[in-house]
């Protein structure tokens, strides 16, 4: 059985951007290009994998996340398709999607809004894996000491879009971390 995947590559102010949607949602947000293989395995469905340029779900996410860019909209209304993705993952995402536009949290916050204020490492790993960056904004998850933590864009990125949602005029990408790696 195919699952078919809807894709697009887009050019925003931060770079080339890979969005993906099966017919469920967006299920994949990449700075590099994501091979069908690839794909293929995040799937625990055993489906293999149809891609198809373009569609209604896509572009919307594409232009939600392209105004969200430059600082017009601070919210997404794009259905997610999670599945592939572990329970503990989903409670973790979710209560990482309360984080307020703007603002930041820690892990240990999350560890003790899921009710266990020691699995606070577990949250790392679960934002770790977070397919769907900006959409699940993993970006807003700081440690305890204020420190970034990791981004899978790197830390530059992450510093951009926390400078992005808190208004600060200047958005330049500097830094020690390339956006592609």
């Amino acid at each position: 059985m195919a699952l078919e995947i809807t894709q697009l590559s887009l050019k925003s102010r931060i770079g080339d951007i890979w969005l993906g949607c099966t017919p469920r949602g967006l299920f994949w947000v990449n700075l590099r290009p994501v091979d069908t293989q690839a794909i293929e395995g995040f799937f625990d469905e055993g489906h293999r994998v149809m891609l198809k340029q373009g569609g209604e779900m896509v572009e919307q996410a594409a232009r939600e996340l392209l105004t969200y860019l430059e600082a017009k909209q601070r919210k997404f209304s794009v259905k997610l398709d999670l599945r592939g993705t572990t329970p503990f993952q989903r409670k973790v995402w979710r209560a990482t999607c309360k984080i307020p536009y703007g603002q930041v949290r820690t892990y240990a916050w999350i560890a003790d809004k899921l009710g266990d204020p020691n699995c606070a490492r577990a949250v790392g790993n679960a934002l770790g894996r977070n397919p769907i960056p900006i959409f699940i904004p993993c970006h807003r998850v700081v440690g305890a000491h204020g420190e970034l933590g990791g981004f899978s864009a790197g830390l530059s990125f992450k510093r951009w879009l926390l400078s992005l949602e808190a208004g600060q005029s200047s958005l330049g990408l500097g830094g020690d971390e390339a956006l592609s790696t």
